[in-house]
């Protein structure tokens, strides 16, 4: 072998090692990577289930019956498990779902998404376990048709509830309501109840608690429930006084602050002139919303993320 061939083999050979180590660094990189941001992942789902938040689960396949149900994280790991107080269909076994979540920091509400695939439904009529794959990756977002926002309190000015019974006629004048079950009005220091969060399709009730075996009301899954909602619109705007039926969809206790929160969803929605005691009454359709409402969210949104 002549000086220039062996140079030339010398040549080869180092860059061949050259290859070989910058693979192996990248797939070093690409590890310590997956590794973060394995990570990031645990830490959102960790504190989501500190929070005690809810996580929404919206099956793919919308021909799937009961495809939505909201519930709370119980185990982290691999599988993700996730209790719902309600039934659930063993239909979701197998079927990949969108799932919804956020968490409260001093700044707010940050919400995210992942999609995964249900490993298996287990339970009964009143409460069921779903197990899902671990994500992928979780994204920012929140559903994919309305938003949902944590109202400042100066916003909300007051909030009656009244219990309506299955079969009960919805009242068609003001006078036919009655004694309300909790009532608020801002700047009396009377908080036994607040919007936890709220958006064109439903609204979450929080209750704070002196003791979490002692809740404040006796509402259940299933309950249906009239509310008063007067909210203004924008900084010094005009006050709107929206009343809505809804039915509860899902309870849970927080535990830090000690807090009972309602999730409902609306079934039926008016809103009250000024001076008149007549309530005209409008269908709740889920794919279109509240407009009031989803008119209001929307613009604590964009004030929320300062884009008014």
């Amino acid at each position: 072998m002549t000086n220039i061939e062996l140079l030339i083999t010398i040549a080869v050979l180092l860059m061949a090692v050259g290859s070989i180590i910058a693979i192996i660094l990248q797939r070093l990189q690409r590890a310590r990577a997956t590794k973060r941001h394995l990570s990031v992942m645990r830490t959102l789902l960790e504190t989501a289930q500190a929070q005690n938040e809810l996580f929404d689960i919206s099956s793919k396949n919308k021909t799937t019956k009961h495809n939505a149900l909201s519930g709370t994280l119980v185990s982290l790991g691999e599988p993700l498990e996730i209790e719902v107080l309600t039934y659930a269909s063993p239909e979701f076994s197998g079927e990949e779902v969108d799932v919804y979540f956020r968490i409260r920091s001093s700044e707010g509400y940050s919400f995210y998404k992942f999609t995964t695939t249900v490993q298996s439904v287990q339970g009964s009529i009143k409460r069921s376990r779903l197990s899902l794959t671990f994500p992928q990756d979780i994204t920012a977002g929140q559903k994919r048709q309305f938003y949902r926002v944590n109202p400042p309190k100066e916003s909300v000015r007051i909030i009656g509830l009244w219990n309506m019974p299955v079969g009960k006629a919805i009242p068609r004048d003001t006078s036919a309501i009655g004694i309300p079950l909790l009532y608020y009005k801002y700047g009396t220091g009377n908080e036994t109840i607040q919007i936890a969060d709220i958006s064109g399709t439903g609204v979450a009730f929080s209750f704070p608690m002196d003791d979490l075996d002692s809740p404040p009301i006796s509402l259940v899954v299933g309950s249906q429930v009239l509310c008063l909602i007067v909210y203004q619109m924008g900084k010094g705007g005009r006050m709107v006084t929206f009343c809505c039926t809804c039915d509860v969809l899902n309870v849970r206790k927080q535990e830090n602050p000690p807090m009972l929160i309602l999730g409902m969803r609306f079934t039926n929605w008016a809103l009250l002139e000024q001076g008149k005691s007549e309530i005209t009454w409008f269908h709740c359709k889920p794919d279109s919303g509240v407009s009031p409402v989803i008119q209001w969210v929307m613009q604590l949104d964009r004030e929320q993320h300062n884009l008014l």
